[in-house]
């Protein structure tokens, strides 16, 4: 039996990892990072979570296995309590770093804070876990998005590079990476990169509205409808599914250590925004994507237009497009040829998104892009497959 130290539980990705960890027949205690004001407040707070992606039946059941402990990234040592970091480095076979702060809008202190710093106290508790002989391993969530600014083909062996970053969450997430290496390399380090994550591939659920899902919120609502970047930029989507089973699968006891796997759709699954702005064109029905440089739209464009919109809709334009058109403008494509390798006979594979993507759509709809609930899932309803040991 198996005790793990994990992150993130109650953000969207680190929910859907949790619960397949919690379905493992190995696992005897999933060990809870939690803000929270006591471990009462914070298993309350695990279990809301849990249950965005599991029957309520379910998750009650699983309760005895979760230890909440309250702690902050931002703080030293985590802002463990003495006792709970005894528990943490005495106990735990594997730790799982799942928590970031994904914001494109903050400043990058505040990035550096949250996944530098945050990754570094991680880190610090994994080497006395594993000082003391008990860890196994050390699994850390990074993002495909490392590569920054670069263009071409990223490999998953390759980090380190002078191309720049969109912005300060990629250089905070690089940096992070780095330290990690240089700082951290006795620890049995496996890295795991996503690339853009959207919501499950057969429901549509997501809690995050942000990357995809703005440019097509602008366009259903018929705001906008001028593609700031060209048409041939790549875009690699995959759904959080097959990232939670990936990871859940690639973190498992006596799994390979000491790789790095990009968890993405490579370079023959991903789209283009041409190919993305023609399936939300026959799927809402509106005019055709015209396309503009972006150079071209930001010395000249973006001032006329400014005096034309007022109200809610410029400030959602401006406040998603500030951000959001780089990736319009370029991305690298991510080889995924050691995490196709890993997970080969597994029977986990990135859809393709021309498959699902009615789905993210239908979801968008019928919540109003996340502004009206979902509802709680019930019996019988979409859940992660059981985990085998």
């Amino acid at each position: 039996m198996s005790t793990i130290f994990i992150t993130g539980v109650t953000g969207f990705l680190g929910r859907h990892v949790a619960a397949r960890m919690l379905r493992r027949d190995d696992l005897d205690r999933l060990l809870c990072l939690v803000r929270c004001d006591d471990p009462e407040h914070g298993l309350e707070r695990v279990l809301d979570s849990l249950a965005r992606v599991l029957p309520r039946p379910e998750v009650r059941a699983l309760a005895d296995r979760i230890t909440a402990m309250p702690g902050d990234l931002c703080k030293e040592g985590l802002g463990l309590s003495p006792q709970d970091r005894e528990i943490v480095v005495s106990q735990s076979q594997a730790v799982l770093h799942c928590a970031a702060d994904i914001r494109f809008n903050q400043d990058l202190e505040d990035a550096r804070l949250r996944n530098v710093f945050g990754s570094r106290q991680v880190a610090e508790l994994a080497r006395a876990a594993h000082q003391a002989g008990v860890l196994k391993r050390f699994d850390w969530v990074g993002t495909a998005f490392v590569a920054g600014l670069r263009r071409d083909l990223a490999k998953e062996s390759e980090l380190v590079h002078d191309a720049g970053w969109k912005n300060s969450y990629e250089q905070s997430k690089y940096e992070a990476e780095v330290l990690l290496r240089e700082e951290f390399s006795e620890l049995p380090l496996t890295v795991l990169r996503p690339s853009v994550i959207v919501g499950e591939s057969t429901t549509g659920e997501t809690s995050n509205f942000g990357m995809l899902y703005w440019p097509v919120q602008i366009y259903a609502r018929g705001w906008w409808r001028t593609v700031v970047g060209r048409p041939d930029t790549p875009v690699d989507l995959v759904p959080v599914d097959f990232v939670a089973d990936a990871i859940e699968f690639l973190t498992r006891p006596g799994s390979g250590h000491g790789l790095t796997y990009h968890l993405a759709a490579g370079p023959d699954g991903s789209l283009t925004i041409a190919e993305l702005a023609a399936i939300c064109q026959q799927y809402f029905g509106g005019p055709a994507a015209r396309y503009i440089g972006a150079d071209t739209f930001l010395r000249w464009v973006r001032p006329v237009v400014d005096l034309f919109i007022w109200g809610k809709k410029r400030r959602v334009i401006q406040s998603g497009g500030r951000f959001f058109i780089p990736y319009f403008d370029g991305n690298p494509r991510f080889d995924t040829s050691a995490a196709t390798a890993a997970l080969q006979g597994s029977g986990i594979e990135a859809p393709s998104v021309r498959d699902y993507m009615t789905v993210l759509l239908d979801y968008c709809v019928a919540t109003d892009f996340g502004r009206l609930p979902a509802g709680d899932k019930e019996p019988g309803d979409s859940a992660p497959g059981p985990a085998a040991a």
